[in-house]
């Protein structure tokens, strides 16, 4: 026969469970507090660099505004995770790597992404927009000591975590200066935004997701800016504290600012109404679950079908190895609380970025372009049709890897989403490779 106390124990138990059957799955998930850090350093390069992203022997004579690299850690009870940004071109996944390596030599473990900008004021950081077709415009110096000096950024705020809140907010965000060029009716227009608050309501970091080209200065400025993006980051930093990334979108297909007069005056305003849009959604931004950190990712070959790239990897101005006629990229999933993010490593059709959403199917969720490789304009199939008629589409399929990019990193990506959609007794971490 029970005893009186046994009884009273059964009955807290039963109680317990009943409790716990109706609380959200979420919650039953939660674990103890992410603790996170940010911080940003100068990496403007020397006047005389070579600028990229229109024609070649373009150099640099001067600075419009700086460039930054940003730096995230954030960390549960098993993750650090390490979001990276940069005011570039975009970091082909040769440079990806080293960075990765550089950071892991400082947080042994780390999961490590690397986004770029896009801004065409900014360096060559990829080779070819050098003084011609057959010389890389690179800056091995500089390459070499930006990647060390990001580093020992991560490794140097790493001791600096604190306790973090995640709030989280995204709306269809249409801004009138932004269009595509070649489908105007095919966009993007979600803005996400994740606010990291520290427990003294201070903002740590905000992480912007948002697409259209940094390309309202025109191919004949030749100093150095980060653009639009520059007037967002000054205008979110004048509204909050901490560091402020801008993570860029699909873009490719081909998103653009409506130009206007292609001053600097008129690329700090667009940035600025970026950023009221930014601030304004955040008014409505709500608390996150502590979900744990789950990061997968995966390698894609893609055979390269553009001759053009041929020619410049054998020639050394572009730095890829390829793997039996095909050029090795990955993608990457993960999250941070209930927000979820995939990776492309180019410049993505917005098509392919609205597919990534639905199939997120969740209210936060964050495409970022251009990370972890920039390996030129991944486009629909269509594009390379003998009768395709997309305006632009010659110069754009010209600097694509080719036809079958899209569908082989919406594959990858699709597999990783589903894997990670499997029961609980999946590796959290697995990596696909």
């Amino acid at each position: 026969m029970l005893q009186h106390g046994q009884v009273h124990m059964r009955t807290c138990w039963r109680l317990f469970y009943f409790v716990c059957a109706l609380l959200p799955t979420s919650l039953l998930q939660a674990q103890s507090p992410y603790r996170a850090a940010a911080a940003e350093i100068d990496i403007t390069p020397p006047t005389g660099t070579w600028l990229a992203g229109y024609g070649r022997e373009r150099a640099s004579t001067g600075t419009l505004d700086p460039l930054w690299a940003k730096v995230l850690v954030i960390q549960d009870d098993q993750t650090t995770l390490v979001l990276i940004t940069l005011d570039n071109i975009g970091l082909t996944r040769p440079d990806v790597l080293r960075l990765q390596q550089a950071v892991r030599a400082y947080l042994p473990d780390s999961q490590v992404i690397v986004s770029s900008t896009h801004t065409h004021a900014g360096p060559d950081v990829v080779g070819i927009w050098g003084a011609s077709w057959w010389r890389s415009g690179r800056n091995e110096s500089y390459m070499t000591a930006t990647i060390e000096r990001i580093a020992r950024l991560a490794q140097a705020i790493f001791d600096r975590r604190t306790v973090v809140s995640v709030h989280l907010a995204s709306a269809q965000q249409p801004l009138g200066w932004v269009q595509n060029l070649s489908e105007p009716q095919l966009l993007d227009q979600r803005l996400a935004v994740l606010h990291l608050i520290d427990e003294t309501d201070q903002t740590v970091a905000t992480l912007a997701n948002y697409a259209c080209h940094p390309t309202v200065l025109g191919p004949e400025n030749t100093r150095v800016s980060a653009d639009y993006v520059n007037g967002f980051y000054a205008r979110m930093g004048e509204k909050y504290s901490g560091v402020h990334f801008f993570l860029q979108g699909a873009i490719g297909g081909w998103v653009q600012p409506i130009q206007g007069d292609r001053s600097p005056q008129l690329a700090r305003e667009l940035g600025s109404s970026l950023a009221e849009a930014t601030a304004t959604i955040l008014t409505t931004a709500t608390l996150s679950d502590n979900l744990p950190i789950r990061f997968a990712t995966a390698t894609v070959d893609v055979p390269l079908a553009n001759w053009g790239f041929r020619v410049l990897i054998w020639l050394g101005v572009l730095e890829r190895t390829l793997y039996e006629g095909a050029m090795r990229t990955s993608v990457a999933t993960f999250n941070i609380g209930q927000a979820q993010f995939v990776t492309h490593p180019g410049e993505t059709s917005p098509a392919y970025s609205l597919q990534t959403r639905r199939w997120l199917n969740s209210p936060h969720s964050f495409v970022l372009g251009l990370s972890q490789d920039a390996m030129g304009y991944i486009l629909k199939p269509e594009y390379f049709a003998a009768e395709a008629v997309y305006p632009h589409g010659d110069y754009l399929t010209s600097v694509s890897v080719g036809p079958e990019a899209g569908p082989l990193i919406m594959q990858a990506i699709k597999g990783l989403l589903r894997a990670r959609a499997l029961p609980a007794e999946v590796p959290q971490r697995a990596h696909v490779e």
